[in-house]
């Protein structure tokens, strides 16, 4: 087994744990919005007024965060180190045939 090889396989594993999180967080979002139940009394008192959607939470606040981006990048790296390494030692315990 190649270093190439070893490289590719933990850059995609990294990229397919990743890409099945956010996937998990949107599936999440459109359940928890279909699912979402208004309380009509609350919105009739608010009828006159336009702060209700500003009270209204749905979903998270996006915050461009310089420590998110430099955690995302970081775990990435993390993951797929730990991957590779793992792969590698187990490639180089087998028996070659």
């Amino acid at each position: 087994m190649t270093r190439k090889r070893v490289v590719m396989e933990s850059v995609l594993f990294a990229a397919a744990i990743y890409i099945g999180y956010f996937v998990f967080m949107m599936l999440q979002g459109m359940v928890l919005t279909q699912r979402y139940v208004r309380d009509l009394d609350l919105s009739r008192q608010y009828e006159q007024t336009e702060s209700l959607p500003a009270q209204a939470a749905f979903g998270m606040i996006e915050r461009n965060s310089e420590w998110f981006t430099v955690a995302a990048i970081g775990g990435f790296i993390v993951l797929s180190g730990l991957y590779g390494s793992v792969r590698w030692l187990l490639a180089k315990r087998r028996p070659q045939s």
